[in-house]
């Protein structure tokens, strides 16, 4: 990337209005066309969230996308990738069944070396959202413990220093394989 990183502390209301601002474009998207959408965030705790780590994990998020997306031979009507300070972002317009893209995200998801660091929604014209239940798929691990992620992540059973860790182990275990 071009674009230096922020590297900017952000608030709970700025991640917050971020998270408004995506529904809002997700919506928009799902209301000009009859594609399938698919929205992009990660999983990065802490203040920091623009960081260049985080935009290269995002950069391996959408090279995996297109390349699954070319593989299965659906057409990308259109792609936005975006840099605020909370976080890297992208949305792609699919033209292929919602429930099948969340199959395959859901795999990039638990199978991708990076794909834990990865939130990919997926959301069909029709009905919205799609969750891993609706196509059978349990939910997400915690990276650290194993446990449902959800539930950690309420509790704050681990520290910013422990998600830190195990994050930093992730990506330079994987970036120093792509050498």
């Amino acid at each position: 990337m071009m674009d230096k990183a922020s590297n900017v502390k952000v608030t709970l209301e700025q991640v917050l209005a971020a998270r408004e601002q995506r529904a809002r474009r997700q919506q928009a998207w799902l209301f000009q066309s009859e594609h399938s959408v698919v929205s992009v965030t990660l999983v990065w705790p802490g203040e920091v969230k623009d960081t260049g780590l985080a935009r290269r994990v995002m950069d391996v998020a959408n090279q995996a996308l297109a390349e699954v997306f070319r593989s299965h031979q659906w057409t990308v009507c259109r792609q936005q990738i975006l840099q605020p300070v909370t976080g890297p972002e992208a949305l792609w317009s699919v033209s292929a069944p919602a429930w099948m893209i969340k199959h395959v995200t859901a795999h990039l998801e638990d199978n991708h070396p990076l794909g834990r660091l990865w939130d990919i929604d997926v959301f069909c014209p029709k009905t919205g959202q799609l969750k891993r239940n609706a196509i059978q798929q349990p939910m997400r691990r915690c990276f650290i413990c194993q446990e449902p992620a959800h539930a950690c992540s309420r509790a704050r059973r681990h520290s910013r220093a422990e998600l830190a860790r195990a994050i930093e182990e992730l990506t330079d275990g994987y970036f120093a394989c792509q050498m």
